[in-house]
């Protein structure tokens, strides 16, 4: 390859990187967390509500939620399980506001009583993942961030294609930080490539694709677009309401008719559109075990639970084909727990990957252009930002648990959000008045320690005999292994300053390099 083309890769992709990278370390990080989204929804419930009786209990939440919100059967997801839980959609000026609530939340006169509020860590969680906690406009950034995500991997892979195995075995200390920061950067980078890959697809696909719709309907084929591709992509098309009420079949129905249309289903929940009118829709949703493209739906009319459409493995048209293996690929839910624990040490990875490879731009861009401002803005930035996400997270989940069981119940999930919020701005406050090698010393044991907190909290509020549950174990041995990740970087990070002189740029000074502060030839 010419010199000068293989310098335009790798400008594009550490300018790509530079770009994308805070947003993709919050995203990688909380997606970490959030591969055991469902074992933390369990977590963040207070230990001592009792279950109410198995699935048995969804007709009569159902029942029971419809009655008290009406508006609630527009549109409806019924979760099985030991506590049945709806999710249901308001709309309040205009916006969509969603609601959950569980079987244990109403008595057997289908009164409400347990308290409003609650915790809503696994929701915030998910929604740091997918669109950085931003409403609206959060999603289809970060479906922005994954194509220019996209583009970095393949700049990436034009530049070291040819010396894969050479760095692949590349991880040694040779003489200043920066070549062991680049060695690292792409030893990970080589190792977990197609993980990389599958998020900055499948990302891309969930962030644009209403971009790609509203693009093409507005501009390209006008409004006979979106009923098209609604028909093309969806299970079935969302219903109309007729506002001629009807009696709906019950629950139990729902569930027969799906285990005779497809046996191997197992359901993860229900979906009712309408529901009460003649027009409504149910969809059973779950998973066929043991196949990559898992999801799968039995679609019934809502009054008689006649069959309208199948959709699962052999069993769909060629467009749901195509879009099929795009959330479970991304969730990383269709190999069971191994294939969950590889892609949560494989986010934290990631997570390292963009750290690193923001450092190795601020020091790159001073080595060849002298003291920047730029360069030490973002050097402050990215730690101020990844220190202050990682410690946010963790005052969220430290907080979680004795709000739940103090008089302000209530106001629970708005103080795991306010404690996010109030320790990131710390975090980058102090970013920007220490020196960085400061800041870089002292975060790392604040965030491990922080991590090692929470679960010691939970259990000394909920008893320590809750850490052999499941569900409690696989959410505590993450939190602690996100700590022990964090001692090792900074177990890492000291046995290299022993051995090498720091950058300039991390002392906070601005002199030019020198003798006396020397840099190692780029090694680009």
């Amino acid at each position: 390859m010419r010199a000068e083309t293989l310098k335009r890769h790798i400008d594009l992709h550490a300018w790509v990187g530079i770009l994308t990278g805070l947003a993709l370390f919050v995203a990688f990080f909380a997606g970490a967390l959030n591969m055991f989204h469902h074992e933390l929804h369990h977590w963040q419930e207070p230990a001592a509500t009792e279950a109410a009786a198995p699935d048995a209990n969804m007709q009569a939440l159902l029942d029971t939620v419809v009655a008290n919100n009406p508006e609630a059967g527009n549109w409806m997801f019924l979760i099985p399980g030991d506590d049945p839980s709806a999710i249901w959609r308001e709309t309040v000026d205009g916006d969509s506001v969603w609601h959950t609530e569980h079987a244990s939340d109403f008595n057997d006169a289908g009164e409400k009583v347990a308290p409003a509020g609650g915790s809503g860590l696994s929701e915030f969680v998910n929604e740091l993942h997918f669109e950085l906690a931003i409403p609206k406009v959060g999603l289809y950034f970060m479906g922005v961030v994954s194509v220019l995500y996209g583009a970095a991997l393949i700049g990436g892979l034009v530049i070291h294609w040819s010396r894969l195995k050479k760095e692949f075995f590349a991880l040694k200390h040779q003489g200043n930080l920066r070549r062991y920061w680049k060695n690292l950067h792409n030893l990970v980078g080589v190792i977990s490539y197609p993980f990389h890959v599958i998020f900055a697809w499948t990302g891309a696909a969930m962030g644009c694709l209403a971009i790609v719709t509203l693009v093409m309907g507005g501009l390209v084929f006008g409004p006979q677009f979106q009923p098209a591709f609604t028909e093309a992509t969806e299970a079935w098309p969302t219903p109309e309401a007729s506002g001629n009420p009807a009696a709906m079949a019950g629950v139990d129905d729902y569930l027969a008719g799906a285990r005779q249309a497809m046996p191997e289903l197992d359901v993860g929940w229900i979906e009712l559109q309408q529901y009460g009118d003649e027009n409504a829709v149910v969809d059973v949703g779950g998973s066929v075990h043991g196949k990559v493209a898992h999801y799968s739906h039995v679609v019934m009319r809502g009054d008689n639970a006649e069959l309208l459409t199948v959709s699962g493995p052999g069993q769909r048209s060629f467009n749901h084909f195509l879009m099929a293996p795009v959330y479970s690929l991304h969730f990383g839910d269709y190999g069971g727990l191994f294939v969950r624990l590889m892609y949560f040490a494989l986010a934290l990875l990631g997570c390292l990957l963009f750290f690193s490879g923001n450092i190795m731009w601020c020091e790159r861009r001073t080595d060849r252009q002298g003291p920047s401002r730029s360069a030490a803005f973002m050097l402050r930035l990215t730690l101020g930002v990844t220190f202050g996400v990682m410690a946010g997270l963790a005052m969220a989940f430290i907080v979680s648990k004795p709000m739940l069981y103090s008089p302000w119940q209530a106001w629970t999930a708005p103080a795991e959000k306010i404690a996010f919020l109030v320790t990131l701005l710390i975090a980058l406050a102090a970013a920007f008045r220490a020196a960085p090698l400061t800041t870089a010393g002292l975060w790392p044991k604040v965030c491990a320690g922080l991590y090692l907190l929470a679960p010691l909290v939970q259990g000394a509020l909920e008893g320590f005999h809750t850490w052999l549950e499941p569900d409690f174990l696989l959410v505590n041995g993450s939190l602690l292994a996100v700590a022990a990740s964090l001692i090792l970087v900074d177990r890492l990070r000291r046995r290299r300053l022993r051995r090498a002189a720091p950058h300039p740029l991390w002392v906070g000074a601005a002199h030019p390099v020198t003798a006396a502060n020397p840099v190692g030839p780029d090694p680009a």
